[in-house]
């Protein structure tokens, strides 16, 4: 009768075959059961809703019915227990749990209800709307969240249920499926981390994620993860922010966003850090890592997804490398068109730490091919390049109009995550490095106005305003210096440059033959670590691959190696010694040479680089002291005289090609590199050999680097004492009219412009007095030991002039002129700089050219010079030199009296004698070759110093070009020695 009135009766006919499953297995693992005698209180019976029976050994068919309806009765289950879990996925969930569990023949019997349950779970997935109202996404999500880290059931249920879901259906239904069921729980995962910050983020949250890229199994699960997370093609920068791996790196020490507020270092102390904050920090980072991790090495094609949303994340935050971006501009058509800071330097991080076998030891940077930037975008896909517009790239050597770069066959993985990861740091640590500069200057200002306002009236609106904002200000500093200074990202990233620096010296030192063979192979990676010593200026091959390579590497480590400067002395670089050598030497190989880095003023961001390896503070570093051997010990040591001068000469600092402040900015750390080189010996001789080569080639085509160095020194000088006395003369004007009152009467904006102006001239003379007495201090320091070079013809001139001129404006009656109130504030001594022009005519008075060009200065020089320069140095402390000054007045009053008789007695010179240029007797004629003057050897050969043209037609022109003119020579002399024996007899 009862199959007769219950449908499944018919399938209990086929349970008495062999191959059953067990009912009393059905009862321990689906807890339910069919007979209704034999049921206990803890497990289900479905006799009545499937049917009834007592045999040992049930169809499988049976089986699976009784599953499905065990399934369907969620509505109308009453009891508490695991046998009455009314959550589909939460019920089969415990059941393969239950299922795993199982030991010896049972784990045999129990394979059949294994696949069962994986069935009925791979229905749910496909088919949830049978179960409505259920919401598996919940249920999966409260699986996750229950599991713990020795139940390995759940990523097992998981990774089976996802893989039957692919088995079962087409591939695109079965990833559409698992999306409808997924993407909802990925959507809660992410409105949790949105609320979250560094403190409170759940740790757990990790831990789910992990389920969907712990198995290659079942990669599809990451491909969902991947898929939920990659925005719109056309995405801007911030919209990367909304997605849910985005959330992940916006939890920072700084704010998630452009506009959020800083919710740390609230209690203030400027130099304050906070261990426990970066231990959340590093840990954060460190979580996210190895979820990219796993993503990146679960298949072949979430790798490829993951490296394009890295790749379309850094292609539209493109503009945060924009000089504008380093400004707060809370404009609304810009606050959301980038990612934060605290977003896009987690990213950094995180890709740091993917380029770990990049570094030493392991060293597979050297797998890095230097022609990936040579990729145009038609051949990104065919040679696996994932970043956009890399092509574009600023490269250190200028590609040629239609020239077509090389490129390597296909570019592997450490090629793109070394490029990736210097453009992340390009767009993420280097912005925040600026920002952090400004906003200490700025603080620096509000303190100064703070200070001043407390004195004058501590209670008024303005003081509270200024100690509001002076409290942000502090606030914005710590945040960012101690996300950027954070150890462990500190660590990774030191190492990651030193890995960047050996790759650069070894690409750029590639011996033609290794070239050629890589010209064969297409692939044009160094390696080997082959540490060749730096031979010349530039390499004798430079491989064309060096037009690919960009910019922004040697400019990342330039600005790291700054930012290491400004801080406290507590980074990584300071204990491993080993990178020092990498950096010095890159240094050396590219400062020096014009032809591996075109840009000159990348090259003086080398010098900036390298004055962070003095190891002493320089006098404007406010850092403490750091400890190196490079000066001493390193093989390279002694090309950084020539390779710097190289790179001094390579900017022009009268020039308007970069701003003032940037010039002052190249110079400083180039004249504190040259004072500390002062101190060694060795270094000191090779200064004595570049003079010494200078000397035996005066006349050379190119003129020698050390010539054309004192030459640019005396101009430097020149310009940066003249506009200093200049801007100082003006400063005191407007002191007089402020403490006369005269200012009293304009009106509030004139009032007004007259203070900015003020201002803006104190900054000025303060840059020109810093730079010009570091300026003179260097040619004192190289005229104690080398002295020729400037008194040869072409140069002794000009500095005797300069020295003459700076003299009489400090010494000579009309020195009140620059008596500016607090010199300090303008960084002005004019006692020291008298000091040191001393010493500079004391060192160079022992030649006679020397003292007979400060004779016959008729600018500046008089016969009471040296008089009021004794009066001053009595004053000033100097009186040690008074005896030495004395002998140089007498010596140069007498050698300028010869001169006098002698000149008197040229006076006549006829016309074609005298050089066109300066009108004085020539006394060696050269005919220039393109517009046929003669002129003085000495004038042209000064003229060519600064100027490589005729100066008569512009056309170009070098010293070995010109001819002499033998015949006007003995012309000359035969007329001088005619007045001479003229005089003689009359005499």
């Amino acid at each position: 009768m009862t199959s007769v009135q219950n449908p499944f009766a018919a399938l209990l006919q086929e349970g008495s075959t062999v191959d059953g499953v067990s009912h009393k297995l059905v009862e321990e693992i689906l807890l339910f059961t069919l007979n209704k005698e034999g049921g206990s209180k803890q497990i289900l019976c479905l006799s009545d809703v499937v049917v009834d029976t007592s045999e040992e050994t049930l169809c499988e068919n049976l089986v699976a019915h009784a599953l499905f309806e065990r399934l369907m009765m969620s509505d109308t289950l009453e009891g508490n227990g695991e046998a009455w879990e009314a959550q589909a996925i939460t019920y089969l969930h415990g059941a393969f749990a239950r299922c795993e569990r199982m030991q010896g023949a049972k784990k045999t019997g129990s394979a059949k209800i294994k696949e069962l349950i994986l069935d009925n779970a791979s229905t749910c997935m496909r088919q949830p709307d049978l179960f409505a109202p259920q919401s598996f996404a919940t249920q999966w999500l409260e699986l996750f969240e229950q599991a713990s880290e020795h139940d390995t059931s759940t990523q097992e249920f998981l990774v089976l249920v996802a893989c039957k879901v692919v088995q079962e259906d087409e591939p695109i239904e079965a990833l559409g499926a698992l999306k409808a069921i997924f993407y909802p729980l990925l959507t809660e995962l992410q409105k949790l981390i949105a609320k979250d910050n560094l403190i409170t983020i759940k740790k757990n949250i990790f831990w789910i994620l992990g389920f969907f890229v712990k198995d290659k199994r079942a990669a599809v699960l990451g491909e969902i993860l991947i898929d939920y997370t990659t925005p719109n093609p056309q995405a801007k920068g911030g919209e990367f922010m909304d997605t849910l791996l985005g959330q992940l790196l916006c939890i920072s020490i700084l704010p998630k966003t452009q506009t959020g507020k800083y919710e740390f270092f609230q209690q203030l102390s400027i130099n304050q850090t906070d261990p426990a904050l970066w231990g959340l920090l590093s840990h954060h980072q460190q979580s996210t890592f190895q979820l990219f991790k796993q993503l990146l090495v679960l298949s072949p094609e979430i790798k490829r997804k993951t490296m394009q949303w890295i790749a379309n994340c850094l292609d539209a935050n493109v503009s945060r490398g924009h000089l504008w971006n380093s400004m707060s501009l809370n404009l609304e058509q810009t606050m959301y068109s980038t990612a934060s800071d605290a977003f896009m330097t987690s990213l950094c991080a995180v890709l740091t730490r993917l380029c770990a076998p990049l570094c030493v030891p392991s060293l597979k940077v050297l797998l890095v091919d230097p022609t990936y930037c040579a990729v145009v975008d038609k051949d990104r896909q065919m040679k696996g390049v994932s970043m956009l517009k890399a092509h574009d790239e600023t490269c250190l050597l200028p590609t040629a109009e239609g020239e077509e770069r090389l490129t390597a066959e296909k570019y592997n993985f450490v090629t793109e995550i070394f490029y990736m990861t210097h453009k992340c740091f390009e767009l993420a640590n280097r912005p925040c490095i600026e920002r952090l500069f400004r906003v200490m200057r700025e603080l620096q200002n509000t303190q100064t106005a703070y200070e001043d306002v407390l004195r004058s009236d501590p209670n008024n609106d303005l003081t509270k305003n200024l100690y509001r904002m002076l409290m942000e200000q502090m606030q914005q500093v710590l945040s960012i210096r101690n996300t950027l200074s954070e150890p462990t990202n500190d660590k990774e990233m030191l190492k990651f440059l030193e890995a960047s620096a050996i790759w650069l010296t070894e690409v750029a030192l590639m011996p033609r033959e290794s070239y050629e063979q890589a010209l064969d192979n297409r692939d044009f990676a160094p390696q080997i670590h082959r540490n060749l010593e730096l031979l010349s200026d530039t390499p004798p091959f430079v491989a064309p691959y060096m037009q690919s390579v960009p910019e922004s590497i040697i400019d990342n480590i330039s600005a790291y190696l700054n930012f290491c400067r400004r801080l406290n002395g507590d980074q990584f670089i300071h204990i491993y010694y080993s990178v020092h050598d990498a950096f010095f030497k890159m240094i050396l190989l590219f400062m020096g040479s014009s032809g591996l880095v075109k840009n000159p003023h990348l090259r003086a961001k080398l010098a900036e680089a390298l004055e962070f390896l003095l190891p002493t503070p320089s006098i404007h570093s406010n850092r403490q002291a750091f400890v190196t051997h490079v000066f001493d010990n390193h093989p390279d040591r002694l090309k950084v005289v020539r390779s710097l001068l190289n790179v001094f000469v390579s900017i022009e600092m009268t020039g308007q090609s970069v701003q003032f402040e940037q010039k002052f900015n190249y110079r400083r750390p180039m004249y504190a590199i040259m004072e500390f080189l002062w101190t060694k010996p060795e270094h000191v001789q090779c200064f004595r050999e570049l003079a010494i080569e200078a000397e035996e080639n005066m006349e050379a085509i190119e003129p020698p680097i050390f010539l054309r160095f004192i030459n640019l020194l005396i101009n430097d000088a020149i310009f940066l004492l003249d506009e200093s006395l200049s801007n100082l003369e003006q400063i005191k004007q407007l002191q007089q009219a402020q403490d006369n009152g005269e200012w009293n009467n304009l009106a509030q904006n004139e009032r007004q412009q007259q203070v900015t102006n003020l201002h803006h001239l104190g900054m000025l003379a303060r840059f020109d007095n810093i730079l010009g007495r570091d300026t003179i201090n260097l040619l004192k320091l190289l005229t104690t030991e080398i002295r020729s070079i400037f008194c040869h013809n072409s140069m002794v001139d000009r500095i005797a002039a300069m020295l003459n001129y700076f003299l009489l404006h400090l010494v000579g009656p009309r020195k009140e002129r620059f008596k500016v109130k607090d010199k300090k504030e303008f960084d002005f001594d004019p006692a020291q700089t008298v000091l040191e022009i001393s010493h500079i005519y004391i060192n160079l008075s022992t030649d006679d050219s020397f003292c007979l060009a400060v004779s016959q200065d008729g600018r500046s020089y008089s016969d009471q010079l040296f008089g009021y320069a004794e009066t001053i140095l009595i004053r000033i402390g100097g009186g040690q030199l008074i005896g030495d000054m004395s002998d140089i007045a007498a010596k140069v009053k007498k050698m300028g009296d010869q001169y006098k008789e002698e000149q008197e007695l040229l006076a006549d010179a006829p016309e074609d004698y005298l050089d066109p240029i300066i009108s004085s007797l020539m006394t060696d004629p050269v005919i220039l070759p393109s517009s046929k003057v003669t002129v003085d050897r000495s004038t042209i050969a000064r003229h060519l110093l600064s100027d490589q043209t005729d100066p008569f037609n512009r056309e170009p022109l070098t010293m070995d070009k010109v001819k002499s003119n033998v015949a006007l020579k003995q012309e000359i002399e035969q007329w001088i020695e005619g007045k001479r024996s003229a005089a003689r007899c009359k005499s």
